[in-house]
């Protein structure tokens, strides 16, 4: 541009053709996707945006798309077609069978009697934060967290130099991308550091090296998805979907805000998980434990609308546990009164849910909640009993481990 108007600052140029990368390019062929996919008779999900599919001679196929990355999932025969229409309709290269996507490695290991075993792992970025932060040295912690710890502002304390909280804030961003998609494990250790991305400091940047340093030392861990039961292909297959929710009352020092904790199964499979900081404040534990409800229940309801969107049946109640009673009970009742009289909108949620049959409130005994695991750093015991659950038994796990440190609170205030 400058080679022809120089610094004018009154020139616009218009693109003929969106730039690679930009917002608008993206728009552009999402907008050329979903016509073509119209026109040959594909179904949009009314769910999930990216999510298209097409039944043919009793068969379901489907292909995600993430920008101009596209999943195809379905019969040989179905996927064959729709690779032929997308070549048809874009220039575009066939990868072959999936074994990598959007940066994540896909292994599946097939059984005799149908079922399979899907591990998803994140080598690469495992590798970029070993070149970037020197973890060598000291033994590999056992939990992504000190047992215990909670991580709070910084309050007169030592910050970080510029250079070390751009560091700090690179680490944590990875960390970000590797909890999603493949290890739920670290889920609450690595919110806990991003709480703090603005100003950390020099407890901060230990809590996230220590993180590191597990992640480094446990490599081949990663997300197992081994479903309990094989779909027969059939429309009127009733699919099972369960959600556990946990919370961690007032755990944050600095506002009091509580902690958000919960996955969500279908056939046995994890296929959401959470950690979130509660956007408001709780008054009790049990308000506390049914905001947590109320989140992993919109969750299995998103997950039931993108099962019954493409044309599957799902076994209803869908089934919630919680360890609270309190909290059971409340949303199973219409009771009102004492500390709960100020809670409202969330737990009229679930007893609409509750009412209309599409879930039911149970209680689960605290020992077997693994939902745990997304609201504290828990210890070693504590840790290896729920993570088999999401990431499978594999060469790190050690049985009966007794777990010897005791768990701490971390809070600097005046500088001490």
């Amino acid at each position: 541009m400058e080679k022809y108007y120089g610094s004018r600052d009154d020139v616009v140029l218009l693109l003929n053709v969106p730039l690679y990368g930009t917002k608008q390019a993206a728009n552009c062929f999402y907008t050329s996707l979903r016509k073509s996919a119209s026109k040959r008779n594909y179904k949009r999900s009314r769910a999930d945006p990216c999510l298209y599919y097409i039944w043919t001679d009793g068969r379901l196929a489907l292909f995600a798309t993430w920008v101009d990355d596209i999943i195809v999932f379905g019969h040989p025969q179905d996927v064959d077609t729709i690779e032929k229409n997308l070549k048809e309709a874009f220039v575009c290269k066939s990868e072959g069978e999936l074994k990598e996507y959007v940066g994540s490695k896909i292994d599946v290991m097939r059984k005799s009697n149908g079922l399979a075993t899907i591990k998803i792992t994140q080598p690469v970025l495992i590798q970029k934060l070993e070149d970037e932060f020197d973890v060598s040295t000291g033994k590999a912690p056992g939990t992504p967290a000190r047992p215990g710890e909670v991580l709070s502002k910084l309050h007169g304390g030592e910050l970080l130099t510029s250079a070390a909280a751009t560091n700090y804030r690179s680490g944590t961003a990875t960390l970000m991308f590797i909890m999603q998609w493949s290890r739920p494990d670290i889920f609450n250790a690595t919110r806990g550091c991003a709480r703090h991305m603005s100003a950390p400091g020099t407890v901060h940047n230990d809590a996230l090296y220590w993180l590191i340093h597990y992640v480094i030392s446990t490599r081949n861990r990663g997300l197992v998805l081994e479903p309990d039961r094989v779909w027969n292909g059939s429309s009127k297959f009733k699919f099972r979907i369960g959600g556990r929710a946990d919370s961690n009352y007032a755990a944050n020092e600095d506002d009091r805000r509580s902690v958000s904790g919960g996955r969500v199964r279908l056939e046995g499979c994890p296929v959401t998980f959470r950690s979130a900081t509660q956007r408001f404040v709780t008054l009790s534990v049990t308000e506390a434990e049914g905001a947590a409800g109320n989140m992993v229940a919109q969750d299995m309801m998103y997950l039931y609308r993108s099962l019954t969107e493409i044309g599957l049946s799902v076994e209803l109640p869908m089934v919630l546990e919680m360890d609270n009673s309190g909290a059971v009970d409340l949303a199973n009742s219409y009771s009102v009164g004492g500390r709960t009289r100020h809670v409202d909108v969330r737990l009229y949620y679930l007893r609409e849910l509750k009412e209309e049959g599409l879930l039911v409130i149970k209680h689960i005994p605290g020992e077997n909640n693994d939902a745990d695991i997304f609201t504290k750093n828990t210890d070693a015991r504590t840790f290896e009993r729920h993570i088999p659950s999401f990431v499978g038994k594999d060469e790190y796990m050690v049985e009966g481990e007794e777990d010897v440190k005791k768990p701490r609170r971390v809070r600097f205030a005046n500088g001490s």
